[in-house]
C-alpha cells in the first residue's frame, strides 16, 4: 500500500472519528492515561461517561488482564455500563494488558494507536472500503504488541 493510499484512509478514519467524541474508559490506568493524552495532542474531543451529551461513536475500553477473571467478561460488564453514552452504532475497542507489558517501552503507544485505528478502518467498510488486509509494518506491529502483553479486540 502506498504512502498516500494509506494517508487518505487515516484522513477518512479521522474524519469519522472527530464528527463524535470518542470515549475512553477501563481500569488499565496507565494506559489510559497515555490513550487520553495521544487524543488530546491530536486534538480529538473524549466523552465523560458521566456526561448525556453527544453520543460517542468510538469507545475505547482499556482492562488489565488478571488471573481471578476473564479479561472479555469484564470488558462486557463495563461496556453495559456505558450503554447510555454510547450510540447503537458505535465501533467498540477493548484493549486488555497484561502483566508482562509493564516492561514494554513507552513506544508501544504509537503501536497501540495504529491497531484501534485498524480495528475502526475494519468496522466501517463504507467510510474505507478495502481496509481488510494489513500491511507488513501492521503485521509486525500486532505482533509486537502481542509479545509485549496486548491483546486489541473490536466488538461490532
Amino acid at each position: 500500500m502506498s504512502r498516500k493510499k494509506r494517508a487518505e484512509e487515516l484522513r477518512a478514519i479521522a474524519a469519522h472519528v472527530l464528527t463524535a467524541p470518542i470515549l475512553l474508559e477501563g481500569d488499565a490506568d496507565e494506559l489510559l492515561t497515555v490513550l487520553r493524552a495521544g487524543a488530546q495532542a491530536a486534538g480529538i474531543r473524549r466523552a465523560e461517561s458521566a456526561s448525556t451529551g453527544q453520543p460517542a461513536r468510538v469507545v475505547v475500553i482499556a482492562v488489565k488482564r488478571d488471573s481471578r477473571r476473564s479479561s472479555l467478561m469484564k470488558a462486557a460488564g463495563m461496556l453495559r455500563d456505558l450503554d447510555d453514552c454510547v450510540a447503537p452504532d458505535a465501533v467498540r475497542i477493548i484493549v486488555v494488558q497484561s502483566k508482562r507489558s509493564k516492561l514494554a517501552p513507552p513506544r508501544l503507544q504509537r503501536l497501540v494507536a495504529s491497531e484501534v485505528l485498524f480495528q475502526v478502518a475494519l468496522a466501517l467498510p463504507d467510510i474505507v472500503p478495502g481496509a481488510k488486509t494489513r500491511t507488513l509494518r501492521q503485521r509486525t506491529g500486532l505482533t509486537t504488541l502481542d509479545a509485549a502483553g496486548f491483546r486489541v479486540l473490536r466488538f461490532g
